[in-house]
């Protein structure tokens, strides 16, 4: 176990301290939906309602969450500008050091986050910019199972750098079309590492290749001494329930905020990442500004199939 005079852990829940009117009513979630948290209030109106449609939400449910949204951006013009005061430390501890270099090391790890284009730190939650405005609540709530505890620095360490995805994919053949699905709830989910061999002189051709999922990092960009998540936001929101109030984490360097939003597949315009007060983390947790939506449950499918053709010489 960690020393807890690493970083000042503090037990808060957020839900309940964040805005003194409370969360309104807890609308029904159907069985195929799951519970999204949505920040709505950083979005125009016709950026939100598009959004909203996007995800198959129903029309009627729909004017109910731009009527929310109003309330939510009234809320959102009186909280102060953030506090850009230094959001990192380094991580110390030999455990926690040891698990993080052990993970990093891994081929996968260093295809993604090359030695030396990265490093180590624990960064403050209340501070961290998310680039995308939905997060699946429930999806998140299951996250770290009974060893996450806020007194030990190790179990936050095991969640953010983990060595793969924690949950599994589904591997479906169909033999009359020559083809192979691939589905998980992992939404980075892809082919990878893709190579051929033939067996001999005009033998049997063998292809093969990875299907795989980025590695399960928590990472952020700094840029103009704000920190922009780029990925673990899920562990990230489990964490700050749990207590935690700081994000063991990756860092790396943007030189320009659009390298970092690139490289986050960012929703929210410049303009409200680098505004006086943007979207944070805990902003999510806030029962007005993360408005409770039902979105469709999806998976990401990877399908495999070679197509058998004819084109003329």
């Amino acid at each position: 176990m960690e020393p807890k005079s690493d970083v000042d852990f503090q037990v808060v829940d957020k839900r309940r301290t964040q805005h003194a009117e409370g969360p309104g009513p807890r609308r029904p979630i159907p069985s195929c939906s799951r519970a999204h948290s949505v920040l709505l209030a950083y979005c125009s109106e016709d950026l939100a309602r598009s959004f909203l449609e996007s995800k198959g939400t129903p029309p009627e449910l729909l004017d109910q969450m731009m009527k929310e949204r109003e309330r939510a951006k009234a809320r959102l013009q009186t909280l102060p500008p953030l506090d850009d005061s230094p959001a990192a430390r380094p991580l110390k501890g030999s455990a926690v050091l040891a698990e993080i270099d052990r993970v990093m090391r891994q081929p996968e790890c260093q295809a993604a986050y090359p030695e030396g284009s990265w490093s180590a730190g624990l960064v403050e939650i209340s501070k961290i910019v998310p680039l995308q405005p939905n997060l699946d609540v429930a999806y998140a709530e299951g996250l770290g199972g009974p060893d996450l505890d806020v007194r030990n620095l190790l179990s936050a360490v095991k969640l953010c750098f983990a060595e793969k995805h924690p949950k599994e994919f589904q591997v479906q053949a169909h033999e009359s079309q020559k083809a192979i699905s691939v589905s998980g709830i992992n939404p980075s989910l892809e082919v990878v590492g893709l190579s051929y061999k033939q067996q001999e002189a005009n033998g049997p051709l063998m292809v093969s290749f990875f299907i795989s999922a980025t590695p399960h990092i928590a990472a952020v960009f700094r840029y103009a001494g704000r920190h922009f998540l780029l990925n673990g936001l899920h562990r990230v929101y489990k964490l700050m329930n749990a207590g935690f109030t700081h994000l063991p984490c990756v860092i790396r360097e943007a030189k320009t905020l659009e390298q970092a939003a690139r490289s986050g597949r960012a929703f929210f315009p410049e303009s409200v990442l680098t505004a006086p007060r943007p979207p944070l983390v805990p902003d999510f947790a806030d029962p007005v500004l993360g408005l409770i939506v039902p979105f469709q449950a999806v998976h990401r499918v990877v399908r495999i199939r070679p197509d058998e053709y004819f084109v003329p010489e």
